[in-house]
Protein backbone atom coordinates (compact mmCIF):
# COMPACT_ATOMS: atom_id res chain seq x y z
CA UNK A 1 0.00 0.00 0.00
CA UNK A 2 1.14 3.56 -0.83
CA UNK A 3 2.04 5.43 1.72
CA UNK A 4 0.85 9.33 0.69
CA UNK A 5 2.25 12.52 2.31
CA UNK A 6 1.06 16.09 2.05
CA UNK A 7 3.89 18.72 1.12
CA UNK A 8 4.59 22.15 2.05
CA UNK A 9 1.94 23.90 -0.29
CA UNK A 10 -1.08 20.61 0.38
CA UNK A 11 -0.66 18.69 -2.69
CA UNK A 12 -0.78 14.95 -1.63
CA UNK A 13 2.40 13.41 -2.76
CA UNK A 14 3.34 9.67 -3.19
CA UNK A 15 6.03 8.28 -1.90
CA UNK A 16 9.19 6.29 -3.56
CA UNK A 17 9.02 2.48 -2.60
CA UNK A 18 13.08 3.39 -1.63
CA UNK A 19 11.77 6.14 0.89
CA UNK A 20 8.33 3.71 1.87
CA UNK A 21 10.77 0.93 2.79
CA UNK A 22 12.87 3.92 5.03
CA UNK A 23 10.01 5.24 6.67
CA UNK A 24 8.57 1.62 7.47
CA UNK A 25 12.50 0.98 8.96
CA UNK A 26 12.73 -2.31 6.69
CA UNK A 27 15.29 -1.76 4.59
CA UNK A 28 15.99 -4.68 2.16
CA UNK A 29 19.66 -6.57 3.57
CA UNK A 30 22.77 -6.29 1.06
CA UNK A 31 24.16 -9.79 -0.13
CA UNK A 32 27.39 -10.98 1.90
CA UNK A 33 29.63 -10.59 -1.10
CA UNK A 34 33.08 -12.11 -0.87
CA UNK A 35 35.26 -11.99 -4.17
CA UNK A 36 38.14 -13.06 -2.64
CA UNK A 37 36.60 -16.24 -1.49
CA UNK A 38 35.04 -16.59 -5.05
CA UNK A 39 38.52 -16.15 -6.28
CA UNK A 40 40.44 -18.86 -4.50
CA UNK A 41 37.58 -20.92 -5.44
CA UNK A 42 38.12 -20.15 -9.12
CA UNK A 43 41.94 -20.64 -8.37
CA UNK A 44 42.07 -24.39 -6.92
CA UNK A 45 41.55 -27.73 -7.98
CA UNK A 46 37.94 -28.82 -6.58
CA UNK A 47 35.43 -31.45 -6.92
CA UNK A 48 31.74 -31.97 -7.77
CA UNK A 49 29.91 -31.91 -4.65
CA UNK A 50 27.44 -35.01 -6.06
CA UNK A 51 30.11 -36.94 -8.56
CA UNK A 52 33.89 -35.65 -7.23
CA UNK A 53 34.65 -35.37 -10.90
CA UNK A 54 36.83 -32.14 -11.56
CA UNK A 55 35.57 -31.30 -15.01
CA UNK A 56 34.50 -27.81 -15.90
CA UNK A 57 33.87 -27.12 -12.08
CA UNK A 58 31.51 -24.04 -11.46
CA UNK A 59 30.02 -22.40 -8.39
CA UNK A 60 26.43 -22.45 -7.17
CA UNK A 61 24.71 -20.17 -4.68
CA UNK A 62 22.83 -22.11 -2.40
CA UNK A 63 19.35 -20.58 -1.87
CA UNK A 64 16.34 -21.57 -0.30
CA UNK A 65 14.01 -19.63 -2.65
CA UNK A 66 14.66 -18.16 -5.55
CA UNK A 67 14.18 -14.52 -3.86
CA UNK A 68 16.72 -15.21 -1.03
CA UNK A 69 19.69 -12.87 -1.86
CA UNK A 70 23.24 -14.35 -2.70
CA UNK A 71 25.47 -15.48 -0.10
CA UNK A 72 29.35 -16.22 -1.44
CA UNK A 73 29.83 -17.91 1.91
CA UNK A 74 27.45 -20.70 0.51
CA UNK A 75 28.60 -21.79 -2.59
CA UNK A 76 29.18 -25.55 -3.96
CA UNK A 77 31.61 -26.49 -6.33
CA UNK A 78 28.94 -28.03 -9.16
CA UNK A 79 30.66 -29.86 -12.89
CA UNK A 80 28.78 -27.47 -15.11
CA UNK A 81 26.80 -29.31 -17.77
CA UNK A 82 26.04 -32.53 -15.58
CA UNK A 83 25.64 -31.22 -12.10
CA UNK A 84 24.94 -27.86 -12.12
CA UNK A 85 22.54 -26.27 -15.23
CA UNK A 86 21.35 -29.31 -17.66
CA UNK A 87 21.46 -32.63 -15.88
CA UNK A 88 18.50 -34.88 -14.51
CA UNK A 89 19.76 -34.21 -11.04
CA UNK A 90 21.12 -30.85 -11.20
CA UNK A 91 19.69 -27.13 -9.17
CA UNK A 92 18.76 -25.66 -12.36
CA UNK A 93 18.01 -28.72 -14.30
CA UNK A 94 15.33 -30.73 -11.71
CA UNK A 95 15.38 -28.34 -8.86
CA UNK A 96 12.79 -30.19 -7.14
CA UNK A 97 14.81 -33.85 -7.73
CA UNK A 98 17.86 -31.83 -6.63
CA UNK A 99 16.34 -31.06 -3.13
CA UNK A 100 15.36 -34.12 -2.78
CA UNK A 101 18.83 -35.98 -3.15
CA UNK A 102 20.76 -33.31 -1.51
CA UNK A 103 18.33 -31.74 1.20
CA UNK A 104 19.23 -27.75 1.83
CA UNK A 105 20.98 -28.87 5.27
CA UNK A 106 23.84 -31.09 3.46
CA UNK A 107 24.48 -28.29 0.98
CA UNK A 108 24.91 -25.88 3.64
CA UNK A 109 27.18 -27.91 5.52
CA UNK A 110 29.54 -28.58 2.69
CA UNK A 111 29.71 -25.02 1.75
CA UNK A 112 30.53 -24.28 5.06
CA UNK A 113 33.05 -26.87 5.13
CA UNK A 114 34.86 -25.00 2.37
CA UNK A 115 34.43 -21.87 3.48
CA UNK A 116 35.86 -22.66 7.06
CA UNK A 117 38.87 -24.23 4.70
CA UNK A 118 39.55 -21.03 2.98
CA UNK A 119 39.39 -18.92 6.54
CA UNK A 120 41.83 -21.26 7.98
CA UNK A 121 44.38 -20.95 4.98
CA UNK A 122 43.96 -17.19 4.09
CA UNK A 123 45.06 -16.19 7.61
Amino acid sequence: MPILWVCAIGKIKMLSKAKQLKKNGRLKPKPFVDKKYLAYLHSQPQKCFVCQGSNKIELHHIKLTSSDLKDDRLVICLCGEEHHRNGELSPHGNPKRWRETYPIEIQREYAQKLYNEYKSNSF
